[in-house]
């Protein structure tokens, strides 16, 4: 099936529907990060008062930057860096492990069985091998 294109009136000088169409198009990722920080929890304001929600909204400002962040500097080029938050929280950050003390050391035991082990020790990996800052 051919594809079907649609004419559009604008009022606009020749010339700048492509610019037109090239803004829109990068419009796209703006999106996209707006749908992600509603997964964060700006698609919910916890109270009626205006400061807290201020608050809140600065928060999820912070967990967005974050979570981009980490995406960045841990995780590799493929689909769990460009995943939804809600998949980086069951795959990654919801990884049961339990936290013990010995011979002068704090020990992490990470379930082998559990499907985000492997992703999760990579991260790490690719943390420790960052610079540290000066």
């Amino acid at each position: 099936m051919g594809r079907r294109f649609q004419l559009i009136a604008t009022d606009t000088a020749g010339g700048q529907l492509a610019w037109l169409d090239a803004r829109h198009r990068s419009h796209v990722h703006v999106e996209g990060d707006v749908k992600q920080a509603k997964d964060l929890g700006l698609a919910r304001w916890p109270s009626r008062s205006w400061a807290i929600n201020v608050a809140w909204t600065q928060i999820v400002a912070l967990a967005a930057n974050l979570l981009a962040c980490f995406r960045q500097l841990a995780l590799p080029a493929g689909p769990l860096r460009n995943a939804a938050p809600k998949l980086l929280r069951y795959r990654i950050f919801h990884l049961p492990a339990r936290l013990t003390r010995g011979q002068r050391k704090r020990l992490l035991h990470l379930r082998a069985d559990w499907p985000g082990t492997k992703e999760m020790i990579r991260a790490w990996k690719a943390i420790k091998a960052l610079a540290a800052p000066t």
